[in-house]
């Protein structure tokens, strides 16, 4: 496993933290699952799981707006 620093907003900070403590997860974990989650290789993807991909993460903006 590697370990990267990144620099965030004031505001994106507080959306990250609010958001690992709703999940109930640590800020990092909270982070790697995004990755892990929305960092897909679209290339190997079929079609559907690309059109799911981006529904989904159209919903979780549409989540992290309504914070």
């Amino acid at each position: 496993m590697k370990i990267i620093t990144i620099e965030v907003s004031d505001n994106m900070y507080e959306n990250l933290t609010r958001g690992a403590y709703d999940a109930n997860a640590r800020l990092e974990e909270f982070i790697a699952n995004i990755l892990d989650r929305y960092m897909l290789d679209k290339h190997i993807m079929e079609t559907k799981e690309v059109a799911d991909a981006y529904q989904e993460c159209g919903e979780v903006n549409l989540e992290i707006a309504n914070l």
